[in-house]
């Protein structure tokens, strides 16, 4: 009986090993370079490279975030980075010289102030804050107390500007010539809370439930990973190499070479075996990265008190994404991975949580903005909507799915929305890029320039998370590409737990020959 289990894990570790080699490789080198982005920010991939649907076309993907008014002259901004134009968006060039971030991921432009009263500029970018100089026409670095970093949103409060980030909110006055940022303090209200268990799964998947260290243990996971896929190549491949070489040459395997074998013989079975545990958590929790098995996790939930991971003494560290600021209740406004939370920035009392009568999609509202005093436009990839904050009740603008709680997108995936002078409404489109409010493709509102299409690159980080969730093959296999996570994760979960038995199988024969 042993031995026919053996025979059967032992084929299955094998042939499911080697189906899978390429998948593991690649899955463990971008996952480490996923887990460091600032040790390749400025890294980009040519367009060569990239395959036809990350290209932008018609402002899609994020290259068109807003639009920002200079008297007679307008600025477009986004993913591509600052443009200009003097004739209502005919014609556009790029405006980002000074400071002004080179990099694919740098010059991502999340959001543009501008003040005509104070003629104040500002952008909010992938690596830090920038001030527009007119007198020299160049963008100038602000610094900030925590050096540069990802901004994501500016506010101005009426008395102070306020700088958002994913963990943090600066001030600085605005009667001030010289704008000089401080970082706040806001304390936030605890609750009897639960995690969501695709947080859950997410942080364990990258090792970051531990911080630090869980991210350092997750690549040398990652490195064994790597190790083990091309051992495997190697014991499997050069015996078969030798014996060719044996029945064509009649010259054997040379005793470097059997070492060699060897070598990788014994660490693939000892590093397998230690590591084993580490290994199938990467693996499962990374089968539930993909949108079909990710459903199953939407309402899953995990008590706060039983999360184990390390506590930070910032409660928003990596946890914001939007940001408004309430000109009604004088409230800063806070849209968070953990929910809604509201307060006054500059009083030392707790935010609070709130819940808002709409469905924001997962990833986080991509329109967070106050449309008027208690009005604001709240927009995600699960619709975009009008929310009356002192009735609670939303508007539909664009929702072409039933709003439930599938935690399924809406058929147009909204990036971003813009009300020109004109009164005319636009909705940019992840895939799609300008739409009006039906969600249908418009193409001749602000016609996008070949050349920053030619020009465009991909951050590599980008690029290894597109490898890493298997999207990049969208192109060529279309929606089945939602199959190679899933399929992937659970022949490389089956080959780690027959080699687990195998060794545990074979390990007491070991002990009896030495014995």
């Amino acid at each position: 009986m042993k031995s026919k289990i053996y025979k059967i894990s032992r084929w299955i570790h094998k042939y499911f090993g080697l189906l899978v080699l390429l998948f593991m490789a690649y899955m463990s080198l971008s996952g480490i370079l996923l887990n460091h982005p600032d040790l390749i920010q400025n890294a980009s991939v040519s367009r060569m490279l990239v395959p036809k649907q990350y290209q932008p076309d018609n402002w899609n993907r994020s290259s068109l975030k807003g639009i920002e008014y200079l008297g007679d002259s307008l600025l477009v901004y986004g993913r591509q980075g600052i443009f200009l134009s003097t004739d209502n968006g005919k014609s556009l060039q790029a405006f980002m010289q000074g400071d002004y971030p080179k990099s694919a991921l740098g010059k991502r432009s999340n959001h543009l102030y501008y003040s005509r009263e104070n003629k104040l500029l500002l952008c909010a970018s992938n690596q830090g804050c920038l001030q527009y100089n007119f007198k020299q026409s160049k963008w100038i670095n602000l610094p900030l107390p925590n050096g540069d970093h990802s901004i994501i949103k500016i506010l101005n409060t009426g008395k102070h500007l306020l700088l958002v980030s994913k963990s943090d909110v600066y001030q600085t006055s605005l009667h001030n010539d010289k704008l000089n940022f401080e970082k706040l303090s806001l304390k936030k209200k605890k609750y009897s809370s639960y995690i969501s268990l695709i947080q859950v799964f997410f942080q364990l998947h990258d090792g970051s439930i531990w911080g630090l260290p869980g991210k350092i243990l997750w690549d040398i996971v990652g490195l064994i990973l790597f190790f083990l896929s091309i051992s495997a190549f190697y014991i499997w491949y050069y015996p078969k190499k030798w014996k060719r070489r044996y029945k064509r040459e009649g010259r054997r395997a040379s005793y470097k070479e059997k070492n060699v074998r060897s070598f990788f013989f014994k660490y693939h079975k000892k590093l397998g075996w230690y590591f084993a545990i580490f290994l199938v958590l990467i693996t499962f929790t990374g089968m539930f990265m993909n949108p079909i098995l990710m459903m199953t996790l939407v309402n899953g939930k995990v008590n706060s008190k039983y999360y184990p991971s390390l506590k930070n003494e910032n409660p928003w560290y990596h946890k914001i994404r939007n940001a408004l600021y309430d000109n009604q209740q004088n409230q800063l406004v806070l849209e968070c991975s953990d929910g809604i939370w509201v307060g006054n920035y500059n009083e030392n009392i707790e935010f609070e949580k709130i819940k808002l009568p709409v469905r924001i999609f997962g990833m986080g509202t991509t329109v967070f903005r106050e449309e008027k005093p208690g009005v604001w436009l709240v927009g995600s990839f699960g619709g975009l909507n009008r929310v009356d904050r002192n009735e609670n009740q939303s508007e539909k603008i664009l929702q072409t799915k039933k709003s439930d709680n599938s935690g399924r997108p809406a058929s147009t995936f909204v990036t971003a929305y813009e009300k020109l002078p004109d009164g005319n409404h636009y909705i940019m489109g992840h895939y799609k890029g300008i739409c009006n409010v039906k969600g249908e493709k418009l193409i001749d509102v602000f016609p996008m320039p070949d050349k920053i299409r030619k020009n465009s690159k991909l951050p590599l980080w980008n690029y290894m998370f597109e490898l890493h969730n298997a999207r990049m093959f969208r192109g060529l296999i279309g929606g089945f590409y939602m199959l190679i996570i899933p399929l992937g994760g659970l022949l490389c979960l089956l080959m780690l737990l027959a080699g687990v038995l195998d060794y545990w199988l074979t390990k007491p024969k070991v002990r009896n020959r030495i014995n």
